[in-house]
């Protein structure tokens, strides 16, 4: 089975418990190890396809400038790819790449840019207008920084409904991901989150793709029993 592996911010603060999405450089390359020793990681792209079981995708998410410092030279380093969804206007805030940065980091043969949103809104909580605004002008401030297409998009926070699946596409992208929210289908693909917390036992699970189906089902179990009628929440349109 396949999965797409989601980082944040790789540095030296590993265990901290006021970030528990940060991991240690040593942890990081542990993993890369042993990825490129007993998995297949491609583009993020290429499990568009229908042949992708076997697959590992490595993701960033929000865009900051560890990733290009100390989590890059890891990648180069055993070959693998990467796909970095940025938060446009998080570019050039503090601990974020700036715009100089970003062009750098795009024009790497190992790395795809993709949009993280505007902001990093929940989406779910958005008017209409203001959710395809998100959409549509972060994918241009990151065009026009990079001059390159941005075509790939994370949900913040993971959180997406079918009406925003449908909103992804009508802005123009090829395909969104996001965290066992949605329905699994090309805007809505399902990620799987790693931190500090994941030693190398689970961190296999996570690449083996079984970790990921069992908490999507968990995950919805937990949903059902806080809503026992769960409905799809439709847009506002304000």
């Amino acid at each position: 089975m396949g999965s797409v592996l989601v980082y944040h911010t790789i540095n030296f603060a590993d265990g901290r418990h006021d970030c528990p999405e940060m991991i240690s450089p040593d942890r990081f390359e542990q993993q890369l190890s042993w990825l490129s020793r007993n998995r297949k990681v491609v583009p993020l792209v290429d499990t568009l396809s229908k042949d992708r079981s076997k697959a590992v995708a490595i993701t960033f998410d929000d865009g900051y400038r560890d990733n290009l410092t100390i989590a890059l030279p890891l990648l180069e380093k055993y070959r693998l790819p990467m796909t970095l969804f940025v938060v446009a206007g998080f570019v050039g805030g503090e601990n974020y790449l700036s715009e100089d940065e970003l062009r750098e980091i795009a024009k790497h043969p190992l790395v795809t840019i993709g949009s993280h949103g505007l902001w990093h809104r929940h989406f779910t909580e958005l008017v209409r207008k203001d959710a395809r605004f998100e959409l549509i002008e972060s994918q241009r401030r990151l065009r026009n920084i990079i001059k390159a297409p941005v075509n790939l998009l994370a949900w913040p926070y993971g959180d997406c409904n079918v009406e925003l699946e449908k909103l992804s596409s009508e802005c123009g992208y090829r395909a969104s991901w996001s965290v066992w929210k949605g329905s699994n289908g090309t805007h809505s693909r399902w990620r799987v989150p790693l931190g500090n917390r994941d030693n190398m036992l689970r961190f296999i699970a996570k690449a083996s793709g079984i970790y990921g189906l069992t908490e999507a089902k968990w995950h919805r179990v937990r949903h059902s029993e806080r809503d026992p009628a769960p409905q799809i929440h439709s847009l506002r349109y304000e």
